[in-house]
């Protein structure tokens, strides 16, 4: 520490504070498990998923996936379950395809204005903004 050192008043006074703080557990355990974690590599495929991925898709294949069992375990016959994948395909790449083209239609409207040398404007994409990792913050 730069500078004088404390005096004895100054000490025993930051050593009430300390006692005061010791005896709060819950602060005492978020200050002692705070540290940075290393991010695991799956929950981050898992994020990186789920950015690519919409609800919208993700509901579509979850619904058509159920309807699809359901008539086919009912009629299990090879004309049905073909009939079933197609259908289930299609739609699932109709939802993909319509949530690519909300996704780019909403970036079209959030282009960067032109900069002050007469730059190109520019489309915002999801990647270039920086990732906000949870155990780059302090916790509040």
């Amino acid at each position: 520490m730069d500078g004088p050192a404390l005096s004895g008043w100054e000490r025993r006074l930051l050593e009430e504070i300390e006692s005061d703080l010791r005896q709060d557990t819950r602060l005492d355990r978020k200050l002692s498990t705070m540290g940075a974690k290393p991010p695991n590599r799956v929950l981050r495929a898992l994020h990186a998923a789920g950015r690519r991925i919409s609800a919208g898709v993700l509901l579509t294949v979850l619904v058509m996936t159920s309807i699809c069992l359901g008539i086919g375990m009912r009629t299990p016959t090879t004309a049905v379950l073909v009939a079933l994948g197609v259908v289930w395909a299609a739609s699932v790449a109709a939802s993909v395809a319509a949530t690519e083209l909300l996704r780019r239609r909403r970036g079209a409207g959030r282009a960067e204005p032109a900069g002050p040398a007469g730059e190109e404007r520019r489309e915002r994409r999801p990647w270039d903004r920086p990732e906000r990792r949870p155990w780059d913050r302090p916790e509040a």
